[in-house]
This record gives structure tokens, sequence and C-alpha cells, in this order.
């Protein structure tokens, strides 16, 4: 009687290990669904933040804070992502609303979030096209 040495995997182990792969892979997926919105809701809140920086840095007496609030409703003449008319864009191509508040010495900017992690919506700070909540706005200092 001789014994022949076989190696190699049977049909069920493959399918084993192919049903514990799959399985696997669709928890890592439904895991990082969750990290990507929280990813973008950042760059919107840092994008915010950056353009009320531009807003303060562009402020003079003189003509208040651009841009001109009978001409825009949006941001426009920052580096990024931009539509057709130059608005700024959030990472999913939403614009970011701005409004001046009342007058050319203050304004309102915001975005909706995706997420309820850093939502600080108010109807007296965000702008009144923002009704999304969760969202994000900012007003003159």
């Amino acid at each position: 009687m001789t014994k022949t040495n076989q190696k190699g995997f049977t049909l069920i182990e493959m399918l084993v290990v192919v049903a514990i792969v799959g399985i696997l892979s669709s928890v890592v997926v439904v895991g990082l669904s969750g990290a990507r919105s929280k990813a973008r809701d950042a760059r919107r809140i840092s994008d915010v933040k950056s353009i009320q920086n531009y807003l303060e840095t562009n402020y003079t007496a003189a003509s208040g804070y651009l841009p001109d609030p009978g001409t825009n409703t949006c941001v426009t003449g920052m580096t990024g992502s931009v539509d057709a008319n130059g608005c700024l864009l959030d990472p999913q191509s939403k614009v970011y609303q701005y409004t001046y508040g009342g007058s050319s010495q203050s304004y309102k900017v915001g975005i909706g979030l995706e997420n309820d992690e850093n939502n600080n919506f108010s109807s007296t700070i965000c702008p009144s096209a923002i009704t999304e909540v969760p969202a994000y706005c900012a007003t003159s200092q």
C-alpha cells in the first residue's frame, strides 16, 4: 500500500476562506462610510473657518466685507473647487452659503453637515438659505 501526499485545499476549505474574507471586507466598508462622512464634515468646518478668515482679512472700513452683497449669495474669490459662477463648493459639490447680516459690516456663512457632531445650527448665525440640520455656520466677529 502506497500513500500519496496530495497537497492543496479542498473546495470546502476554499469556500470557507472566501466567505470569511467577504464578511470581513463588508464590515470594513461599513465602518469606513462613517469615517468618510466625518472627514467631509471636518473639511466643511475647516472651509467655513478659512472663509471667515478670508472675509476678515479682506475687510475694509469703507466697503465692509467682500464679496458685494448685491451680487453674491456664495463665497467667491477663494481657491478650491468652484462651480460655473465661481462659488466655492464643499466636498460633495454643495455651495457654501453667504449673506450679509443686514449691512456691509457683518456677514453670515455656513454649510449643511452630514453628522450631528460639531453642529452649531442657529437661525441667527446661519444664512437663511441653510435649512439643513445639522449645519455649521459663522458670523462676523
